[in-house]
């Protein structure tokens, strides 16, 4: 198997198909703390593929019958067709070579799209666009389709740097050429694409106020038809290396984008920043099911989650070639356990609620009689987990989903014990702590309870002379003296727990109430909340 050299870890200058700057950025050697002589090929793929899961989403693609030896690139939705700018010979031979790339200078074409994603019938899309001594190159197009931006190269001390232009279509063919004033010479301003308001345009450069190599700005078109000053996207988007391709989603959920300096496989890397109240969050990398090793770059996607990008990637049919996707989310589980801080005692009925990293509630849950609580997540998103029960102190526990896979993530949340309370209430000095449960129609404490008679055995110790009742009360359903009954029964069972825990039987007295004694006054009209409220235990004190 072959080997790597110091010359072969170095990795190859950006080959845009856009010819921005023909001499690329300046390569940048792989640093490996193991001899070259021990690393091959296929181990380096392999080790970079594996740093980076799918990313929350699984994609299929398919190499397309358009591409050719040369280079393809696929650029805008038109209609129901799709834009492609390519090298591709025209008849047997080139109109003209870039002396820089040895290709045809690019030029756009219109393709038919069919529901399989091909690209049929690919037809030259304007004559006045096109140019037989200039790159063509990305495009966008307003809503109504009748404006487009577009980037040609302009020949500038020897070398083709790319600027935007504008054209109308009054009618049938484009027509009203300027080149924006915001282009500057000796720089390349590339891959215009519009928001989806059509009041801003971003794109890629390398003008001054980059933060290195190429970044990401936006421009603003004024309502009078003028531009802004070109603004950079700032460095939660750019990096010291190169950002380019950006593409906005039409609902304007979300920016993808190309870049060599973030967190990588290998060359460019498509990457996701959700927009959220107007800003850009953290771009994600879109993981080893859609990046690989070498260039990956030109997204477009549809809202049916199918779309293209470009890559330079092995298997190709030479330069760069243009990919169809179909994309699914992977779906990812959150199970939790609420369980008691000391004594790890599972929580039924506790409440847990789900908040995202923008403050919004995404889910709330109340765990089951195992104190299981179960959510979904999406990969590469950070939560915050608020869990909380009565008689219990609100706790608060992180999560980040750092996985793309499909994956069921699992997580045990300790809530500490409130104190019990001594408290006026009424005429009456109780202690109060929360509702002591039985299941229904039983008078058998729950597990979970115990803990809560905990409590009143704490304070009983911290006042070794305090006697007290302990009052049962029941809902308003069922016959009367059943109630009275079960209620003495439940009664019963609170004090034979707080004996044989260790207090004294002389400090304490059970009574029944059955349903005599409502908190909630609401008869045969109750709602189960107030049902809830009016089952309890009191511990009243006497002495």
């Amino acid at each position: 198997m072959k080997k790597y050299t110091p010359t072969m870890l170095i990795l190859l200058a950006f080959f845009t198909v856009t010819f921005a700057n023909a001499q690329g950025p300046e390569a940048e050697a792989i640093e490996t703390s193991e001899t070259y002589s021990n690393v091959t090929a296929k181990d380096f793929e392999n080790r970079a593929i594996k740093a980076l899961d799918p990313n929350g989403f699984m994609y299929e693609f398919k190499n397309l019958n358009i591409n050719t030896p040369y280079s393809e690139h696929a650029t805008a939705f038109f209609r129901d067709k799709i834009i492609v700018s390519s090298a591709k010979k025209i008849g047997a031979f080139f109109t003209k070579k870039d002396k820089n790339t040895n290709e045809g200078f690019h030029n756009l074409y219109c393709g038919d799209l069919n529901q399989k994603g091909d690209i049929r019938n690919l037809v030259n899309f304007s004559r006045a666009i096109n140019t037989r001594e200039n790159h063509e190159g990305s495009v966008a197009l307003s809503n109504e389709q009748n404006v487009v931006f577009f980037t040609r190269s302009v020949e500038e001390n020897g070398q083709h740097n790319l600027k935007i232009f504008r054209a109308e279509m009054p009618e049938y063919e484009w027509t009203n050429f300027e080149m924006l004033p915001f282009n500057q010479v000796g720089y390349s301003i590339e891959n215009p694409v519009l928001s989806p308001d059509n009041k801003t345009i971003y794109f890629s450069s390398n003008i001054p106020g980059s933060l290195g190599g190429y970044d990401l700005f936006s421009v603003k078109i004024n309502e009078d038809g003028t531009y802004s000053e070109p603004k950079n996207l700032g460095n939660e988007i750019n990096t010291h290396k190169d950002e380019r391709f950006p593409y906005v989603m039409g609902d304007n959920s979300a920016l993808y984008f190309s870049s060599n300096g973030h967190y990588n496989l290998g060359g460019l890397d498509v990457f996701e920043s959700k927009i959220i109240d107007g800003k850009f969050n953290f771009p994600v990398n879109m993981g080893s099911s859609l990046n690989s090793t070498e260039d990956d770059f030109g997204f477009l996607m549809d809202q049916s989650n199918s779309g293209f990008f470009t890559s330079n990637r092995a298997g190709g049919k030479g330069g760069n070639d243009i990919y169809y996707f179909k994309r699914e989310k992977t779906t990812q589980v959150l199970q939790g356990t609420i369980v008691d801080y000391k004594t790890n005692m599972i929580l039924p009925n506790a409440t847990v609620t789900v908040v995202d990293t923008y403050g919004r509630v995404v889910d709330k849950i109340t765990t089951d009689e195992k104190g299981v609580f179960t959510t979904t997540v999406i990969p590469y998103n950070s939560y915050t987990l608020h869990a909380s029960k009565d008689g219990f102190i609100e706790t608060e526990e992180d999560f980040e989903s750092f996985r793309g896979d499909d994956f069921k993530h699992k997580m045990t949340i300790k809530l500490p014990q409130a104190k019990a309370e001594i408290v006026q209430e009424e005429e009456k000095l109780v202690i109060k702590i929360e509702n002591i449960y039985f299941d229904y129609n039983k008078w058998v404490i729950k597990d979970e309870s115990t803990l809560s008679l905990n409590k009143i055995i704490d304070v009983l110790t911290e006042n070794p002379e305090m006697k007290i009742e302990i009052n049962a009360h029941t809902d308003t359903r069922g016959r009367a003296s059943y109630n009275y009954s079960l209620s003495n029964k439940r009664a019963a069972s609170a004090k034979a727990y707080l004996i044989a825990n260790g207090v004294d039987a002389s400090r304490l007295v059970s009574n029944g109430y059955g349903e005599t004694q409502p908190k909630e006054n609401c008869g045969s009209k109750c709602s189960e909340a107030q049902h809830e409220t009016n089952r309890r235990i009191e511990f009243i004190i006497v002495e």
